[in-house]
């Protein structure tokens, strides 16, 4: 680990309220820099959820009002293989307390919730080429569907196959979200190495899927990346109706940030996320600006009740506090605007100063009494990472 200079350690303990013996159920969120926001802390309501290396959890609201969260647990097993089982959690009291796990019966790790207008709910995930259920020997990615709030499932195998041009040595990755357009057709972001990128459509709920069409990132060589333009990318649709996609990227292969050097530190914590806009409709995208800045990653966009939007990242390396972080933003006709220097909020900062970042994703829902739920998972002392739940509020703008 780098060692972190004095100033950013203070800055960290000061966000984190970390104190000797807190009680966890009270640690307030830290605005850093207020500017619209008064005041220096907000409420919140903390509950611990599962066990010791359950990790990267997402929330969805149900209909009846049911909260449901979704994550994994990797379990090590002999020969350098694992077993990564997918967890649901559910909260009848809008978050206040959780269920034990249930384990689905379903492949893939990094699970992500998508909910559509009707209700159903679809899940992204990857499978690892090392864990013990993969039969095809490479990584590769499911879609799971559910019409009936998670009781049963329909699965979506995405394999080398369904990209042209990939081999069976080549990893297959998807969109973190689903996106649901306006007109109700569904888009999902499908990628192998070497550049090939698809956007896959569907016009009924996830049920089937086009597969045809082919991205083109502009002025991008592809063939330098490591890491698919499509894969974990979130998409979200302005008023206007174009398509923008939040990509994360190597920042060693794209300019630096303006005013900044691109990281020495190796590895994918390090990387950062760009805005692609697509005209369109997904098959010709143009970078638009850099969103945040290196070591952040896994973003969420949530439209608030009262008109602003939301927007939770993590910090995985390089700026402590390490942990779920959020700025507030507002919408405009063709995307988004977002200040990442005021009104900074330090939703989770438990991972210890000298530990890596614990996963974090922080995906965040909103209660029709305006009260926010956001789940993440941080890295404890005993090196375990370790779910967790906030209950919170905005202030009134």
């Amino acid at each position: 680990m780098h060692r972190v200079p004095p100033l950013l350690l203070l800055t960290w303990l000061l966000a984190s309220g970390a104190t000797q013996g807190a009680e966890p159920a009270a640690e307030p969120i830290r605005v850093l820099n207020p500017k619209s926001l008064a005041g220096e802390t907000l409420p919140a309501e903390r509950t611990l959820l599962g066990v010791p290396d359950d990790y990267k959890p997402c929330v969805v609201r149900l209909a009846s009002g049911e909260l449901l969260v979704v994550a994994f647990h990797q379990h090590k097993v002999e020969g350098e293989k694992v077993r990564e089982d997918m967890l649901l959690f559910r909260s009848a009291d809008e978050g206040r307390t959780w269920s034990d796990s249930e384990t689905l019966d379903l492949l893939g790790r990094e699970p992500y919730f998508t909910q559509l207008e009707d209700g159903t709910l679809l899940i992204t995930v990857h499978l690892l080429e090392q864990d013990v259920r993969n039969t095809l020997g490479y990584t590769h990615s499911y879609v799971h569907r559910s019409e009936d709030s998670g009781k049963t499932w329909m699965t979506t195998r995405i394999t080398s196959d369904d990209v042209p041009g990939a081999t069976k040595k080549d990893w297959i990755l998807t969109s973190r979200n689903i996106l649901e357009r306006e007109d109700g057709k569904l888009i999902l972001g499908v990628s192998a190495p070497g550049g090939r990128d698809y956007l896959w459509r569907s016009r009924d709920q996830g049920k089937t899927w086009d597969k045809t069409l082919a991205c083109d990132f502009e002025k991008v060589d592809r063939s330098k990346l490591w890491w698919p333009l499509n894969a974990e990318t979130v998409f979200w649709e302005p008023r206007n109706g174009d398509l923008l996609a939040i990509v994360r990227v190597d920042p060693r292969v794209f300019p630096p940030l303006p005013g900044t050097e691109i990281p020495k530190e190796e590895g994918d914590q390090v990387e950062r996320l760009m805005v692609f806009r697509s005209l369109d409709g997904g098959a010709r995208w143009k970078l638009e600006e850099n969103l945040g800045t290196y070591g952040e990653m896994y973003p969420q966009i949530l439209r608030l009740i009262d008109g602003r939007l939301l927007q939770t990242f993590t910090v995985r390396a390089l700026k402590p506090p390490l942990g779920v972080h959020a700025v507030l933003g507002e919408e405009t006709a063709s995307g988004f605007r977002f200040d990442f220097d005021r009104d900074r909020l330090v939703i989770d900062a438990k991972t210890p100063i000298d530990l890596p970042s614990g996963g974090g994703f922080g995906p965040t829902i909103q209660l029709p009494d305006e009260t926010l739920v956001t789940v993440y998972s941080y890295r404890d002392a005993d090196k375990k990472t370790r779910l967790e739940s906030a209950r919170w509020k905005l202030p009134a703008r």
